[in-house]
């Protein structure tokens, strides 16, 4: 993230946090080259804790009508936010396999909107997430010794 300096209203210099835009290619090149990009990370890793808390409601049992409702309308919302955080081809993904709910929609259908969209979900975040940390380098990932607990040869 960058930061600026901006003069505190004392007078005194306080670091500003200016956001830096991102995009995350998803998967192999090959993958790449369909577009398949995460725009907003920031966003979407939002919009998947907070499908995974109204998952979690839906699953802790005394749900009725009324609350499936309200859990309804926040996964529409959730799900266009993750259109808008997410490349083109990936949209159409979403989509053709997360369709709207209805606000008709009862516990049972909600509950199995809310899991299958949060698979889906924890594919694509575990997908971005490992590309960060191939794009982190070597201070983003941990080196051999740290995975085999030996260190590699030394090359005169």
């Amino acid at each position: 993230m960058n930061t600026r300096r901006k003069p505190h209203r004392t007078g005194s210099t306080a670091p500003v946090s200016r956001p830096t835009r991102m995009t995350v290619l998803i998967g192999d090149a090959r993958e790449a080259r369909r577009g398949y990009e995460v725009t907003a990370p920031t966003r979407l890793m939002r919009t998947w804790r907070l499908l995974t808390a109204v998952n979690e409601e839906l699953h802790s049992g005394g749900v009725d009508d009324a609350a499936a409702h309200r859990a309804a309308m926040v996964f529409n919302a959730l799900r266009n936010e993750v259109v808008r955080s997410v490349s083109p081809q990936l949209a159409e993904e979403v989509r053709e396999l997360l369709p709207p709910l209805d606000e008709n929609s009862g516990v049972a259908g909600t509950r199995a909107a809310c899991s299958g969209a949060l698979g889906w979900l924890d594919s694509l975040m575990t997908s971005m997430l490992m590309q960060l940390a191939r794009q982190g380098g070597p201070a983003g990932r941990p080196d051999d010794a740290a995975i085999t607990g030996r260190r590699p040869p030394r090359h005169p």
